[in-house]
């Protein structure tokens, strides 16, 4: 056995969320699509990226749907995804009753037969502050399989009895995954007393497959005007996270005649809300697309036909769509959300324009000048598909997860 051959390693992502369902309702999919069709984002970014470094991911999730512990293999990657019996943790009257019930309803024994029977080496947990992190954690010291966990937006303690537990549970994992530096700080000055070992590791995404086709030839399959100055944002619809009602009212500012159009893609748990919010802002020229869709052909095209990329978030952690949009050589005006600033650390030179949160003038001025300058467009263009070649992209994102992982 050659040494790569030593160091391969079976690795088990647990992604966020008691069951796999409190992802999936709100986008109106099913466990059969998430198996079958889902795509992208972090889980898959990182099933790719592992085993583009030689490893062996693994997804295990509870399901509510479950009456069994089930093995499938995802479509995309051919990864297999365990998935046990699992239920939500109803809510209790305080933080801290939510928080026992989630701990006491985790499917422990489920889990730990399914990483036994796997030959897990190692646990990814995405997100640290959540209750399902602590569980994991006196799972993987019982089992002796080393720990680490990735920062995607879960920035603060739950309820206050989550607090003694986070600090064991800190204490015994391996490391963690922090891409934002904001995140960073902050758990500097929460923890510490706790010797954290935090690795910097963006999500990846494959700048093979996103990569952006003539903009002419999208606009006329999408049957968008030649002239038009087309702005696209794309995800879940999580209207306070998102900043989506701040993305309205930029708009509102910015266009309210034919020569500019946004277009929103997505769908989220507040969509009902979403589409009266959208309803009552009337602008003619805001279109949203509001089912969510796991054809990345369909996003890529929009993201080729578009001239400049929007994000208004309040709250992220290493989002992915901006990502897919740089990939697509699109210009990108985002606020100082975490993670966004770690995404254009360069400002212009990394293809963006920097805006703050819950500032819809500062939206609507820097779109206006994306609009104004074809040239600004096109080098800053440019200078997102090289960010993302560089620091995003699978084999950079391998590279840097297998240096953590077999670090002993």
């Amino acid at each position: 056995m050659n040494d790569r051959q030593q160091l391969s390693l079976v690795v088990a992502l647990f992604p966020w969320g008691d069951v796999v369902e409190e992802f999936l309702d709100p986008i109106g999919l099913h466990l059969k699509e998430f198996v079958e069709q889902m795509t992208g984002g972090w889980l898959f970014g990182y099933v790719a990226a592992l085993q583009l470094a030689g490893h062996r991911p693994i997804i295990v999730c509870a399901s509510e749907h479950a009456s069994r512990i089930e093995c499938y293999h995802h479509g995309g990657t051919g990864a297999p995804i365990w998935v046990v019996p699992g239920r939500r943790a109803r809510q209790g009257r305080s933080a801290a009753a939510h928080s026992l019930r989630r701990w006491s309803t985790t499917p422990l024994s489920a889990f730990q037969k399914v990483l036994a029977q796997s030959q897990c080496d190692v646990i990814l947990a995405q997100e640290y502050e959540y209750p399902r992190f602590d569980v994991l954690a006196w799972l993987a010291c019982r089992m002796s399989i080393p720990l680490y966990a990735t920062f995607q937006g879960g920035d603060r303690t739950l309820s206050w009895i989550e607090v003694p537990a986070r600090q064991a549970s800190l204490r015994a994992c391996s490391g963690l995954i922090v891409a934002s530096a904001a995140e960073r700080e902050r758990l500097a000055k929460a923890y510490p007393r706790i010797a954290l070992k935090i690795a910097n590791i963006a999500n990846p995404i494959d700048s093979g497959e996103w990569k952006a086709i003539g903009r002419q030839e999208a606009r006329q399959g999408l049957g968008l005007s030649r002239e038009a100055f087309v702005v696209v944002n794309h995800g879940r619809i999580d209207i306070r996270r998102k900043g989506l009602d701040v993305l309205l009212k930029a708009w509102s500012f910015f266009s309210r005649d034919a020569s500019s159009e946004l277009v929103i893609i997505g769908s989220g748990q507040d969509r009902d809300v979403f589409a009266k919010l959208l309803s009552e802002a009337d602008l003619p020229n805001a279109r949203w697309l509001s089912n969510y869709t796991t054809d990345r052909s369909l996003i890529r095209h929009w993201l080729s036909a578009a001239d400049a990329y929007v994000t208004a978030s309040r709250i992220e952690g290493m989002p992915v769509a901006p990502l897919e949009a740089m990939a697509c050589n699109l210009p990108i005006v985002a606020t100082d959300a975490q993670g966004l600033p770690d995404i254009l650390a360069n400002g212009e030179a990394s293809g963006g324009l920097i805006v703050r949160k819950d500032q819809p003038a500062e939206i609507a001025h820097a779109l206006k000048k994306l609009k104004d300058d074809p040239g600004m467009r096109d080098r800053l263009g440019q200078a997102a598909r090289k960010r993302i070649e560089e620091n995003f992209s699978l084999g950079a994102v391998a590279g840097s997860l297998d240096r953590l992982l077999t670090a002993r």
